[in-house]
């Protein structure tokens, strides 16, 4: 008995495709989580905040997790994972700079003309590697300014010479 080739070609296409194994992608985000509801009744100054690292995308956190009204998020990074996290597997670490010009601490300055964040200084919190754009990316908190949050690419940051104490002796000897 004779098959017909087309059998055959799908047959020999269902193996091929059953032994390739699947991978799967996501995009993974840490989340910096403030308990609003907590800050509100309790008159506080200054928020409880803690980060989070999730496959749950900021708006959909906030869904999940009591809303607007009970906590607030913000996004300090985002980058792509492959696997799957079933199971409650965690998500992928955040991937680390490579050849970082700033780290975690930083005093920087915002050199983006035309935007708003022009000029503004800030120390960088959060440093990765975003491979979609091939650069680095850093989160800067700018403390003098509300304790704004904002996310660049490595072109448009510089790093802040921190200035000696005035009146202070130039040292004439690298320390030991």
């Amino acid at each position: 008995m004779r098959v017909p080739a087309w059998v055959a070609v799908a047959g020999c296409a269902a193996a091929l495709l059953a032994a390739l194994p699947a991978r799967a992608e996501y995009r993974a985000y840490e989340l910096e989580v403030i308990d609003v509801f907590d800050c509100r009744v309790n008159k506080l100054e200054r928020c409880r905040r803690s980060a989070v690292r999730t496959s749950l995308s900021p708006d959909l956190y906030t869904r999940t997790h009591g809303g607007g009204m009970r906590i607030g998020v913000v996004m300090l990074a985002t980058w792509m994972c492959y696997g799957d996290t079933s199971n409650y597997r965690p998500v992928c670490p955040r991937p680390a700079p490579r050849d970082a010009r700033f780290g975690t601490g930083d005093p920087v300055k915002v050199k983006l003309a035309k935007h708003i964040t022009d000029g503004w200084e800030g120390s960088v919190e959060v440093a990765y590697y975003q491979r979609s754009v091939n650069s680095n990316v850093y989160g800067v908190r700018f403390a003098d300014r509300q304790n704004v949050y904002a996310r660049y690419f490595e072109k448009d940051l510089v790093k802040l010479v921190e200035e000696a104490e005035p009146g202070a002796a130039p040292q004439s000897e690298p320390p030991q």
